[in-house]
C-alpha cells in the first residue's frame, strides 16, 4: 500500500461497512419469532450484566495502570448532568455511554457523549408491535435492550435511541449511577449500531465523491 487510492480502497470495506449489522439482523431472522428473540435477549448476561467492577477486572489479572477504569463504553447509566440540544435533562434519565473506555479514564476527556435510552411500557399503544420489530434490529436508529433492574414493573423493554446525542462534563459521567454493563455480544452490537448510524453512506455519496474526484479541474 503505497499511494492514497490504495489507502482509499482498504478503507472502503471498513470505514463505512454495514455487514456487521446485516449478521445481527440475519441472526435474529433465525429466532422462533418475538417470544422467541425475548427469550434469548433478556436472558441473564445475555445482552447485558451487572455493572463490571474494577476490582473485579483487577482479580482476573487485569491491574496494571492501562486497565484502570471507572465506566465503560457502552455502560448503561442515569444522571441529571447531561445536556440535550442546551436543555439539561432531568427526571431520573437514562442513558448508555458512547465514548471508547479509553476516554473514560480521569483527566482524560474533558466532555463525553451519551445516547439516550427510552422505555417501552406494557400499557402504551402498540408496545407488543414495537417490541417486534426492535427484536429483529431492523431499526438503524435503535437498538433494544431488556429490562434494568431498577426499571419500573410495567417496564416490558428500552430502546437506545442513536438519532441524538447529549452531552455531558467527562468528570460528572464518571459520579453517574451505573445500572448495567453490556455483555461481551451486546458490547459488539452496540459498537456495530454506533458506527453503522454515525457513519455509513450512501452509495450514491461513494459515485458523487469518486465523479468529483476523477473530473478535471474547472479552467479560471
Amino acid at each position: 500500500m503505497n499511494s492514497l487510492a490504495d489507502l482509499q480502497v482498504a478503507l472502503s470495506n471498513l470505514s463505512h461497512n454495514e455487514d456487521a449489522i446485516g449478521h445481527v439482523q440475519k441472526f435474529c431472522s433465525g429466532l422462533k419469532g418475538t417470544e422467541g428473540r425475548i427469550a434469548l435477549f433478556n436472558s441473564e448476561n445475555a445482552i447485558i450484566r451487572r455493572p463490571i467492577e474494577q476490582h473485579v477486572a483487577a482479580g482476573l489479572g487485569f491491574n496494571t495502570p492501562d486497565d484502570e477504569f471507572v465506566l465503560l463504553q457502552g455502560d448503561l447509566v442515569t444522571t441529571e448532568s447531561a445536556y440535550f440540544l442546551g436543555e439539561r435533562v432531568v427526571g431520573c434519565p437514562k442513558y448508555a455511554v458512547l465514548n471508547s473506555s479509553c476516554d473514560l479514564v480521569p483527566g482524560r476527556a474533558t466532555c463525553s457523549s451519551l445516547l439516550r435510552i427510552v422505555e417501552i411500557k406494557k400499557a402504551e399503544q402498540q408496545a407488543k408491535e414495537k417490541l417486534g420489530m426492535l427484536l429483529k434490529f431492523s431499526r438503524r436508529d435503535s437498538m433494544y435492550i431488556p429490562p434494568l433492574p431498577d426499571d419500573a414493573e410495567d417496564v416490558v423493554g428500552n430502546v437506545i435511541q442513536f438519532d441524538g446525542m447529549c452531552q455531558i462534563r467527562t468528570p460528572d459521567l464518571l459520579l453517574a449511577n451505573r445500572l448495567a454493563s453490556l455483555s461481551l455480544v451486546g458490547w459488539r452490537i452496540y459498537a456495530s449500531f454506533a458506527r453503522t448510524v454515525l457513519t455509513r453512506a450512501n452509495q450514491r455519496e461513494v459515485t458523487i465523491r469518486t465523479a468529483v474526484e476523477q473530473a478535471k479541474e474547472p479552467e479560471n
